[in-house]
């Protein structure tokens, strides 16, 4: 969808909340096409849901989720509801194609860092970001293991099925379209592996519950020491692990990684008990968010964010594949 396009369905979708008195901003597009603009309660994001990659129900119940945690005191973005009463608007653009619009408060903060660039944090400073982020998580899934679903309510699972199954939700990584014949083989060992270890996760009972599950440093947001999450779009069932390991799959080259990673265990065990079944699987999981790049990269291998490092992207896996293979 073009930017002009966007811009057109976020003109439409302002009428239908009450509390917009501005002008839609362009921010960024990703999986969604984000917008910032004024309210009477001050800045919100009116996010452009991409189409096909969530039913209607499945956005309903990510919103009815967030805000849930906003209620429990979490640092979420707080959705709107529109002067219909619903919490999403659907907006048809010129050619009757219809979208899913939805409006959340605006975080202030300042990301923990982009990727691929080191982080600009003293070590002092992410230590103590690191206990506070496993603080955040850990209250996350407090929040989430206390709440009552609603009636209805639905996101994918991160199972064994979604992560490394026939139909995973970020796509078939030992199968995608770029790999060779030995490459395929490589991964699909390296999958293989990953079943029996799911597999064994399962039946030993392995912490498994909702997840936010795409804490990397762009969703991280920093405010004054505390750790603020946003971008729930990927958020669903999944082991609780998978969010430890998302919020440090990215940071392992860093020269303060361990410490981290330390501290990042620490403060979510204050928090709420984690077993060694759980803490054990780290490198499970951190090698299952790397696989998974490359299947959702393959999706979208044409799209101009993705074209430049698609290569990169492929060989960081495969390299993944191997060093995983190699640990055990």
């Amino acid at each position: 969808m073009t930017l002009n396009a966007s811009l057109a369905i976020a003109h439409k979708a302002i009428k239908h909340w009450d509390c917009i008195v501005g002008s839609p901003v362009f921010v960024m597009q990703r999986e969604n096409t984000v917008f910032k603009i004024e309210t009477k309660f001050g800045f919100a994001a009116l996010r452009i849901h991409r189409q096909g990659y969530h039913s209607l129900t499945e956005i309903e119940s990510e919103l009815q989720w967030m805000a849930h945690l906003v209620q429990a005191g979490l640092k979420v973005p707080k959705p709107f509801h529109t002067r219909h009463g619903t919490i999403v608007a659907e907006i048809k653009d010129d050619h009757q194609q219809a979208y899913i619009v939805d409006l959340l408060s605006w975080l202030g903060g300042e990301p923990l860092g982009k990727s691929k660039i080191p982080l600009a944090h003293s070590k002092e400073n992410l230590i103590a970001i690191f206990f506070e982020l496993g603080c955040s998580l850990a209250h996350m899934h407090n929040a989430s293991d206390q709440w009552s679903l609603p009636n209805g309510f639905q996101r994918h699972a991160l199972n064994k099925e979604g992560l490394i199954g026939e139909t995973a939700a970020w796509g078939r990584f030992w199968d995608a379209s770029c790999l060779s014949l030995e490459e395929k083989f490589l991964m699909s060992k390296a999958r293989s592996l990953a079943v029996v270890k799911i597999d064994a996760l399962t039946e030993a009972g392995a912490d498994y519950g909702l997840i936010h599950a795409d804490l990397v440093r762009e969703n991280i947001l920093i405010f004054n020491g505390q750790t603020r999450f946003i971008d729930f779009d990927d958020a669903g069932f999944g082991f609780r692990i998978f969010d430890l390991a998302t919020a440090l799959v990215k940071n392992r080259d860093e020269p303060h990684y361990e410490a981290m990673k330390s501290r990042l265990f620490e403060g979510y065990k204050s928090v709420r008990s984690l077993s060694s079944l759980d803490e054990n699987s780290l490198d499970l999981f951190l090698s299952l968010r790397d696989f998974a790049y490359l299947g959702w990269a393959d999706a979208r291998r044409e799209e101009p964010t993705i074209a430049p490092r698609f290569m990169q992207i492929k060989r960081e896996t495969l390299f993944a594949a191997k060093a995983f293979l190699d640990r055990s």
